[in-house]
């Protein structure tokens, strides 16, 4: 059983409680930090945990494992000090604010022995590797269009003039890194590493980088990546081959796959009723759970990790 320190007091943090407790007793939610004594007591008598803690050192000294859901401009010195006290680490997405800080951090994993995972629940799922399976079914593949395009329920408040830590640049915030990922990393997990990629994007008036589209070259394909926290899409992503098209509905939490073929001919392939992150998260936990019986990082997700953010910087640092 490996005892968990959480990091962060919002519904994340919140959705992590419940789905660590679907892990047949791998994963225990033990401790909570927060900056404040009243916040981390709170939210450990919410869940029903041992432990609350205002200071994090202490809270490291008392754990096996740390979960960090704080803002992203937190999570590298957090994540840092956790291994280098030989802790491992599950970081909320993104991972970091740069692919050099999280090459630093899978660095300083290594030296201690100890594994770092980003949490990027949708690629554990085993609708995720359905999904995978599927690809060769539609034959060479030509093109693809992976889209969340999600209207935030905070949106409305910065509208109407509220400062909110979501729509902040200056907390490591971008459509991008909080909603673009759900599109870009089965991108990358699906079609591998682009040969480049070009893109622009929407930025509000205080340079919050709200919405935008990536094209990724593969040279015998292209794939756009598009995303957004200021508008609600309402079509489907469509992976297509030169034999069939892979039309679903949300690659965060799929819930209707349907294969079309290219003489007309159709089947659904998933269709089941509306799922929520809860739902999914425990097995993003299983797998960080084997990766520490395993005493090793596994390679997929880690390169798909910082592959991920080197196209985030590069193309946030462009538009």
């Amino acid at each position: 059983m490996l005892r968990v320190g959480i990091v962060g007091t919002n519904f994340i943090s919140d959705w992590f409680v419940a789905a660590a407790r679907r892990t047949n007793g791998r994963i225990a939610p033990f401790a909570v930090y927060s900056r404040t004594d009243e916040g981390a007591q709170a939210f450990a008598r919410q869940h029903g945990l041992q432990r609350a803690f205002s200071n994090y050192d202490e809270m490291l000294a008392e754990v096996d494992v740390v979960y960090i859901a704080s803002p992203t401009v937190a999570h590298y010195s957090q994540a840092l000090a956790a291994i280098e006290a030989g802790r491992h680490v599950m970081v909320e997405k993104t991972m970091t604010a740069s692919a050099a800080e999280a090459e630093d951090l899978f660095a300083a994993a290594a030296r201690q022995g100890v594994v770092l995972m980003e949490a990027t629940r949708h690629l554990h799922t085993p609708t995720h590797r359905f999904i995978r399976d599927v690809l060769e079914r539609l034959g060479a593949l030509r093109y693809a269009h992976i889209e969340k395009l999600q209207y935030s329920s905070r949106y409305d408040r910065f509208r109407a003039g509220e400062a909110i830590n979501a729509f902040d640049p200056g907390l490591g915030n971008s459509s991008l890194a909080d909603i673009g990922v759900y599109c870009l990393q089965p991108a990358l997990d699906f079609f591998g590493v682009p040969l480049d990629h070009t893109g622009h994007s929407v930025r509000l008036a205080n340079g919050f980088e709200a919405a935008g589209s990536i094209q990724l070259n593969y040279g015998s394909m292209i794939a756009d990546v598009v995303y957004s926290k200021i508008v609600m899409g309402v079509g489907p992503s469509t992976i297509i081959g030169e034999d069939a098209t892979l039309a679903i509905n949300d690659l965060a939490e799929p819930t209707h796959i349907v294969l079309l073929e290219r003489k007309g001919k159709s089947q659904v392939l998933l269709d089941i009723d509306d799922v929520k992150p809860v739902d999914t998260m425990h097995h993003e936990l299983m797998a960080f759970a084997d990766q520490v019986e395993a005493g090793a990082i596994v390679a997929r997700w880690k390169n798909l990790t910082i592959a991920s953010r080197r196209i985030m910087d590069e193309h946030l640092a462009r538009v």
